[in-house]
């Protein structure tokens, strides 16, 4: 006979529709743990005695039909409770939350990946989430040089998207136009960014030369520093 499979379904739950009066259990024992942790937490972090209370039914709105497997989804208690970062530390060091907000760095470099092609696309983000991250052999990179890098190369990415599918078709002639588009330093950090992401494309072997290989970068041009009048000093 057929059998008819289950899908696991997750529901989200609403806890704006809590009714103290009706729904309240202040004898659930993972409540219980809670309140007690965040009376602790309280006393040793100063809380005032309104942010306490307000900790404290919250706590109560979240965890008074809960039961030991379940785990609160911060997308579900944000809506539910005020000052739910407070909340949402109880929450996790009872390893009871479920932190279902996506990283700001996720929804940057997506943004910053948009209307690049796809090929090109898949290997920047590859590149980035490496420096972000770091890899096997390397560390992870300071994340304002993270941001400083793909803000570099991303018009220059949308350029070539417009002509080319894949980083591998990108050519020695192509750096080399790009190089005498700019001048000092900006052209300098543009040739290390690119110099950056080719070699982490040839490391990977997703390109079969290099483009970047020899072209010069060229000195850091620092800039001289001219004496204040005595006027100003």
């Amino acid at each position: 006979a057929p059998v008819q499979l289950q899908l696991p379904l997750e529901l989200c739950r609403d806890y704006t529709r809590f009714n103290r009066r009706h729904h309240a259990d202040l004898n659930n024992p993972v409540l219980v743990r809670a309140r007690e942790l965040a009376h602790a937490l309280g006393e040793a972090r100063g809380w005032s005695r309104g942010l306490s209370t307000r900790v404290d039914q919250g706590l109560v709105v979240l965890l008074s039909t809960h039961h030991d497997q379940d785990k609160v989804r911060y997308s579900e208690l944000a809506p539910a409770v005020r000052h739910h970062g407070r909340v949402a530390e109880v929450l996790d060091q009872l390893d009871l939350l479920h932190d279902d907000r996506v990283p700001a760095f996720e929804t940057w470099l997506q943004r910053k990946l948009d209307r690049i092609t796809p090929g090109i696309h898949q290997e920047t983000e590859d590149w980035i989430r490496v420096l972000h991250d770091g890899g096997p052999r390397s560390r992870p990179r300071d994340p304002n040089t993270v941001w400083h890098y793909l803000n570099a190369v991303r018009p220059i990415l949308l350029s070539w998207s417009d002509r080319y599918d894949h980083l591998r078709e990108v050519t020695r002639d192509d750096i080399l136009a790009v190089a005498q588009s700019l001048h000092g330093n900006k052209r300098r950090h543009t040739l290390c960014v690119l110099r950056s992401l080719f070699q982490h494309c040839k490391k990977k072997g997703v390109i079969f030369r290099n483009p970047t290989a020899r072209i010069p970068i060229g000195p850091n041009q620092y800039h001289a520093i001219i004496p204040l009048p005595n006027n100003d000093i």
